[in-house]
């Protein structure tokens, strides 16, 4: 089977820097093929980075049935277009996002995730409300460490560990969800200083849509009915002005 990934990051330095760990995923019968929007920001960790990359995602989204692919993959924990994607498309599309919250959720009562920036949280949180697992979340926290930093090795996974330990202490987290899927390079790591299961979300994902193509399972229409064929438009502003004589 094939599976796309869909990186969030227009960055080709960060694509060439995480190219290897996506290729790890790749198994006998599981081809990985990783992709990233035409256009976008290096990095996805707002509101405002998700409205403006999205469209880009969903364009590298709707071509994978008709270029021969099983499955695709959000590769970006913010899941960002998950809901439209899958109204597009009958193929499997799993977001890393929703993924390990799930893969958390089996492993423990409650999990905590740790997210990148303050402005991450809030994607996080309302996308845990978005899918009903409010219940099994201690909290979301951020590690303070923008995306494009956690190449520094060592300064992110000190701060990574040293703000999960306090979602564990604090918040009574049994397991830990890493909110961004370029931490999969430290997940080993923190795992051995945490001592409670780590959930790398891109893995995650990808097991999750190799096991749904296996399965025979598509997305279901009655979920997520296909959008109304419409006439894209376009126009040009015009400025009026009122002159009271």
């Amino acid at each position: 089977m094939k599976i796309k990934l869909i990186m969030a990051s227009a960055s080709k330095e960060l694509y060439e820097e995480l190219y290897e760990s996506r290729m790890e995923l790749a198994q006998n019968d599981v081809e990985i093929v990783s992709v990233q929007p035409k256009q976008g920001f290096g990095s996805l960790e707002s509101a405002y980075d998700e409205a403006l990359t999205v469209p880009y995602i969903i364009q590298e989204a709707t071509l994978a049935e008709k270029e021969g692919f099983d499955a695709v993959v959000l590769d970006c924990a913010a899941d960002p277009g998950l809901r439209a994607i899958k109204e597009k498309l009958t193929i499997p599309v799993v977001g890393s996002g929703e993924a390990s919250y799930l893969t958390a959720m089996t492993v423990s009562a409650k999990f905590s995730i740790i997210a990148v920036l303050e402005q991450s949280v809030r994607l996080m949180e309302e996308n845990i409300q978005k899918y009903g697992f409010s219940s099994r979340l201690a909290s979301v926290r951020s590690a303070d460490v923008p995306v494009l930093d956690l190449k520094n090795h060592e300064a992110a996974l000190e701060a990574i560990c040293r703000t999960a330990k306090k979602a564990i202490e604090e918040d009574g987290a049994q397991s830990i969800v890493l909110g961004c899927t370029g931490m999969k390079k430290l997940c080993a790591e923190v795992e051995k200083e945490l001592g409670v299961p780590v959930i790398e979300p891109l893995s995650c994902a990808v097991q999750m849509a190799a096991g749904l193509v296996r399965m025979q399972l598509k997305t279901s229409k009655a979920a997520y009915p296909e959008p109304i064929e419409k006439d894209w438009l376009s126009y040009i502003n015009k400025s009026y002005r009122y002159d009271r004589r």
